[in-house]
């Protein structure tokens, strides 16, 4: 037995005499090479979203179903983080009557203490928006696909 040459078909199952050209419908071809077929009308990708179909429409809204859990969470941890100081404060009031050279520990707090906390979430945030939106590019328009790759 032979190695197949490159353009060479294999019949589908059910096919009786080799060679025939097509198989029928509904059967299955064989193929050698990968650009012997485009299969690219089977992966959901950029003409999807652009002709606004069904797999599209999927597409796009678990991304920003995505895109809306990652910013609940980081506005959760966030406002957590802002509201349990006064609530501290409020609950423990030998906390509300310490000083730090003259000035209340929760002016100092709430004036400072908050912001390094604001930027890690919005560090956080960003990097996680980032790697979905590479998740979401990668998907529908992967380097494989791409006229220029």
């Amino acid at each position: 037995m032979t190695a197949p040459e490159p353009g060479d078909t294999a019949p589908a199952l059910g096919d009786t005499a080799p060679g025939l050209g097509d198989p029928a419908p509904g059967r299955q071809r064989v193929v050698w090479r990968p650009d012997q077929v485009l299969v690219q009308h089977d992966i959901p990708g950029l003409s999807d979203l652009r002709d606004d179909t069904s797999a599209g429409r999927l597409l796009l809204k678990s991304f920003v179903r995505a895109q809306l859990g990652l910013s609940l969470m980081c506005l959760t941890f966030a406002l957590t983080v802002t509201a349990s100081f006064p609530l501290i404060a409020a609950m423990v009031p030998a906390v509300a009557r310490i000083t730090v050279a003259g000035v209340p520990l929760t002016l100092i707090v709430l004036g400072f203490a908050f912001y390094p906390v604001f930027l890690a979430v919005g560090w956080f945030y960003n990097r996680h928006a980032r790697q979905l939106e590479a998740r979401f590019t990668s998907l529908v328009d992967p380097v494989s696909r791409r006229p220029d790759a």
